[in-house]
């Protein structure tokens, strides 16, 4: 799953909660703990997140904001009706005068009216809005419910000091928004706007999440507990409690699912589906058909070809009604040549990877020539869930021989099963030496198994066989997708497995009973009662994918006891002391300190750490911040040459004190890494103190 495991020990604490309008229709109700989510940025996290709130008995407000970019997702209505129909509350996170504010809107009412209404034509049952604390809040000092007539108390200039953007109390200075004597918001190009001048009870909005009574109020706003104390710190059992959990705050390490198979097995439907019912970026045969240039990845993995191919093959098109051309793949022709090279593939696989590493949502990809590789699969996805789907092995034989398997001696799209007399093979035995060595490979290989035919006629048994890979389905997406079909053969010239003759059917079950057995479908003497359990490969089995208890530390140092000195700086000063090391940076320049050596793009073999492909990297970092400075963890990355190929924030230190713990994943083409300290440009005189370090 996307969500982290360090969210499920919250909910388990919290016990029992509700929605924020089941909060706010029991005022007066003594003990409650109000569940709730400000969606600033990804809308298909929270909807993971929904999911497994509902597995849990939680229930929880969504608050989406109107002003993101996933307001505009073509089903963006569906994912909301989703989240309602796991039991959750829909609300609106509300961002109206910083719209007006950037000139998107003058008529803030009407605006709103729109955005309401076509929420609950849809079905939505929005009631509640929560506050959103936009950057520009914080530039021009206004706060969104300002707009609102209800709102208003009788004292604005003194009841909302010491309030900040979302509208609780902050002790924090720079967080306080000033209220305008005028009571009116201006805009740069003359407009105004009278604060307190819109109904709430005309839009059919029943209340503000910051103005619902509480009497304890936590929020992780800024990645962290900054501007309250931590819920698990607390007693809720007693009392009325509202905790704001924005969800990008919460997401997990990612995790790698391949789904390896024969040929014709679903491959390319379960793709469809993964990618459309569920969260995971999904991909089909990417993997060694890919193709970059310059850094970028080529759309839908195609070559681009000079322009006198591309408007021949625009004319191929017109002329003959072509819907497609095919352009190469590697795992067409030529792919036997492929098999034999291991250094090409292993350079594919880590680009593959290294595209795969940039993505925060978990991966899947259904892939059936990734089988022949599996020693290359291990080695630069070590951390994947590799996830055995199989068909019927005669069903297999029959549609790859209707789509012309081995029909040639110069075959060379298909791969070779056996190392003798497989020329004398005749087209059938090939076909099932290539079903029996695939899935004999796959089961010794594979932690799971996913059964095709089942797969695809029973919603029940996919939805509980993802969910056993913490990959949750949501219905109202998959209704669909699940009935659709694809890549359905048109020749049958050979026929089904009851008109085979005599000899085929023998050498048939001579060649595949064993898979036949092992998978439970039918041998030469029935059905299997129970299939078996083949002894698997303990390389996967035992390590954990995740490397917990796995541990290895990479760099432990105690600036106050040890003396250390590979480190590298620029535009700062750094001065040695008995209680840590001080960076001072320069006035008005950004400034970074490289806890590894070397420089910002370039090191040198001795300088930084080697990476490993598909390892996590987490490290705790003992400070002090002073005089309000903002302090950056980077995590760069270098190639072979020592030059930097990409580099990664791994956290954001805003404490003036603490011991910050942060967690990194090096992409997969890395070859070392390096931990940089970053202090952004500030007008301050700051500095910064560093303790300790340590990451594993």
């Amino acid at each position: 799953m996307s969500i982290s495991p360090d969210y499920f020990k919250y909910l388990n604490h919290f016990g029992k909660t509700v929605t924020v309008r089941e909060f706010f229709e029991n005022a007066h109700a003594p003990n409650m703990v109000a569940l709730r989510h400000d969606v600033d940025h990804n809308l298909d996290l929270a909807l993971e997140m929904s999911y497994w709130e509902k597995e849990r008995g939680i229930r929880s407000t969504y608050f989406l904001l109107h002003s993101t970019v996933y307001w505009n997702d073509s089903r963006f209505i569906e994912k909301c009706l989703q989240i309602q129909d796991f039991g959750h509350e829909v609300g609106l996170h509300l961002n109206i005068l910083a719209e007006w504010m950037r000139g998107k809107t003058d008529n803030l009412s009407l605006c709103l009216e729109k955005i309401i209404t076509s929420l609950r034509e849809a079905g939505v049952r929005l009631v509640g809005i929560s506050t959103h604390g936009d950057r520009l809040c914080y530039e021009r000092q206004f706060v969104n419910y300002w707009c609102f007539s209800e709102l208003r108390p009788p004292d604005p200039v003194s009841t909302e000091a010491g309030i900040s953007a979302e509208g609780i109390v902050v002790k924090d200075e720079k967080f306080q928004i000033k209220y305008p004597s005028s009571h009116r918001l201006n805009r740069t190009d003359g407009h105004y706007f009278d604060l307190w001048s819109i109904s709430m009870k005309m839009l059919g909005i029943d209340y503000e999440a910051s103005h619902v009574p509480y009497d304890s109020y936590y929020t992780d706003t800024g990645g962290g507990w900054y501007r309250s104390i931590n819920p698990l710190k607390h007693a809720l059992s007693s009392g009325r409690h509202q905790i704001l959990m924005h969800p990008i705050n919460w997401r997990g390490r990612q995790k790698i699912y391949l789904f390896l198979s024969t040929a014709r097995s679903g491959s390319k439907w379960l793709t469809n589906f993964l990618k459309q019912a569920t969260p995971l970026k999904a991909q089909h045969e990417f993997t060694l058909n890919h193709r970059f240039r310059d850094g970028r990845l080529l759309a839908e993995n195609l070559i681009k070809w000079p322009w006198f191919i591309y408007i021949f093959n625009r004319l191929l098109k017109r002329l003959f009604k072509i819907k497609k051309i095919a352009f190469k793949k590697r795992t067409a022709a030529g792919f036997r040549e492929l098999v034999d090279k291991t250094d090409e593939v292993k350079k594919l696989m880590i680009e593959a990877r290294a595209w795969i590493d940039e993505f925060p949502e978990d991966y899947a990809e259904a892939n059936v020539y990734l089988e022949r590789f599996l020693t290359i699969v291990e080695e630069v996805f070590p951390d994947a869930i590799l996830v055995h789907l199989h068909r019927n092995p005669r069903n297999v034989i029959r549609s790859i021989l209707n789509r012309k398997w081995y029909n040639t001696h110069k075959d060379n799209k298909h791969p070779i099963m056996k190392d003798k007399d497989w020329d004398g093979l005749t087209q059938f035995e090939k076909a099932c030496w290539y079903v029996q060595q695939t899935n004999e490979s796959l089961i010794r290989s594979c932690q799971h198994r996913l059964i095709y035919e089942k797969m695809v006629s029973d919603f029940c048994y996919l939805t509980e066989q993802l969910k056993s890979l913490d990959i949750p389905v949501f219905p109202r997406l998959a209704e669909i997708e699940f009935n659709k079909k694809i890549n359905v053969n048109y020749s049958y010239e050979f026929l089904d497995y009851a008109e085979w003759s005599a000899e085929n059917k023998a050498a048939f079950h001579s060649i595949c009973d064993f898979v036949n057995e092992v998978l439970g479908y039918e041998t030469k003497h029935g059905t299997p009662n129970k299939s078996l359990l083949l002894e698997r490969k303990t390389t996967r089995d035992n390590k954990n994918p995740l490397g917990e208890n796995l541990s290895e530390v990479i760099f432990e140092i105690d600036f106050r006891k040890t003396t250390y000195d590979s480190y590298s700086f620029k535009r700062c000063e750094v001065k040695k002391n008995n209680d840590g090391l001080e960076i001072i940076p320069m006035v008005g320049r950004g400034a970074y300190f490289l806890i590894g050596g070397g420089k910002w793009y370039y090191v040198g073999t001795e300088e930084g750490w080697a990476s490993k492909i598909g390892h996590y990297y987490q490290g705790i970092a003992d400070l002090e911040i002073h005089q309000n400075l903002s302090v950056i963890l980077i995590c760069l990355m270098y190639n072979e040459n020592g030059n930097l190929i990409a580099k990664r924030t791994v956290g954001q230190i805003k404490q003036v004190s603490t011991p910050y713990k942060f967690s990194f994943k090096v992409r997969g083409d890395a070859k070392r890494f390096n931990i940089a300290v970053y202090i952004p440009a500030s007008d301050l005189r700051g500095k910064i103190k560093i303790k300790s370090i340590r990451f594993e």
